[in-house]
């Protein structure tokens, strides 16, 4: 289901990588420390101005700096969606999600952590998709749907061309 939304800004601890590196299980993985450390050190409750309200997710994941495809690097954010940039907390970074159309996809319910896999890998081999994406900015949104990571549902909004 294809979406137009407003400008939106993240902020939150990142890393550079690539799926290559992700997939491959080993050190070069940068995704699980980064969500190791965002829980280990709290950050969340360090994001000032943060969305509020009902429809607020609690954890944004920004997929941005797209060199190319999903075969390049991109950086990843683990943060949250805030209302403005002018307050980003030393070690975090701050980054503008453009105003645009994207496409959002639910995924299935279960364990968290293969839900997510699996959608990012049905994203990736949809060409049609990948034909429209627009690698300007992609989003995992995290509401109380995801708050049992054992039994989780979530948001990824995948940034199309017009």
């Amino acid at each position: 289901m294809s979406e137009q939304r407003p400008e939106s800004y993240v902020v939150g601890i990142s890393a550079m990588t690539t799926n290559a590196e992700e997939m491959s299980g080993g050190e070069s993985a940068r995704i699980p420390g980064l969500w190791q450390r965002f829980f280990a050190e709290n950050i969340a409750t360090q994001i000032p101005n943060r969305l509020s309200g009902p429809d607020a997710p609690y954890i944004a994941v920004l997929y941005t700096d797209m060199e190319s495809d999903e075969t390049g690097p991109y950086r990843i954010v683990i943060g949250a969606l805030v209302n403005d940039l002018s307050q980003i907390p030393e070690g975090m970074t701050g980054h503008t999600v453009p105003a645009g159309e994207f496409e959002r996809i639910t995924t299935p319910r279960g364990p968290i952590v293969p839900i997510t896999i699996e959608t990012w890998q049905k994203i990736w081999g949809d060409a049609e998709l990948k034909q429209r994406r627009s690698y300007t900015g992609d989003l995992e949104l995290y509401d109380e749907r995801s708050r049992n990571p054992e039994d989780a549902q979530l948001d990824i909004l995948i940034g199309v061309r017009s």
